[in-house]
């Protein structure tokens, strides 16, 4: 059965998206040896990322939701805005990857956070699951006057981030990053190895950056909440 890391390695080689690539990139650098790995939620992504068709067929079956369509009385399965899977490797018998996550990835918002706080709700009322969300919160780096979708903090909360804040389990934050090979993404990466307790992937000193809270936080506290997932997950 294959690990963790030949898993990630895999994922890497495959084309997507740049920032979930980075996302996927940062997590996957530090919890791969904790039999951990972070992928895209599509099925041919997963099935070619695990070598088991079988499997990421059951992975994306576990997270669909039935939708009664009234008007033609028959219901139907429905996918999940699944930017990002957190797979636990076999570590039991029956050779299983176990689901931990879904990471919904936002460079930005722009009313669309409605969509994510509907399927976070849906997910974590139907599973034992976590649904999380990531975002670079991009307007905050906008010319001039720049500023935060999330508020400059809970006290003066915009409607965004009180409903991510209620219909998903936490909000992480990352840096404005150039696609997962950015030079800086890999200083930050070195540090974070020699400084694992320090906050290397959010910049809080950027002008307009949200504050944090203890439902908004810094990508790297998701490095240590997934570890933890993973103890309540059913083996």
């Amino acid at each position: 059965m294959e690990d963790a890391h030949t898993i990630a390695q895999r994922a890497r080689a495959l084309q997507g998206r740049a920032f979930e690539d980075t996302v996927a990139r940062i997590l996957n650098e530090f919890v791969v040896s904790d039999q951990l790995v972070v992928v895209r939620g599509s099925e041919g992504v997963l099935a070619r990322a695990i070598g088991d068709a079988a499997a990421a067929r059951e992975l994306v079956d576990f997270t669909k939701l039935p939708v009664k369509r009234r008007c033609t009385q028959s219901q139907l399965e429905d996918y999940p805005d699944s930017d990002l899977f957190v797979l636990a490797t076999p570590l039991t018998t029956d050779g299983r990857h176990r689901l931990v996550g879904i990471i919904n990835c936002k460079v930005s918002f722009h009313a669309r956070h409605t969509e994510t706080c509907f399927w976070g709700s849906a997910v974590r009322a139907s599973s034992y699951l976590k649904y999380v969300c990531v975002t670079e919160d991009r307007d905050t780096y906008g010319e001039g006057r720049g500023r935060s979708e999330l508020g400059r903090s809970c006290a003066t909360a915009t409607a965004t981030r009180r409903l991510l804040e209620s219909f998903t389990d936490r909000v992480y934050l990352v840096k404005r990053y150039d696609g997962p090979q950015d030079a800086r993404l890999e200083v930050d990466v070195a540090a974070k190895q020699s400084h694992p307790e320090g906050t290397a992937f959010d910049d809080p000193g950027v002008p307009q950056h949200t504050e944090y809270c203890h439902l908004v936080r810094p990508l790297d506290d998701l490095i240590h909440d997934l570890r933890r997932w993973k103890s309540e997950v059913p083996q």
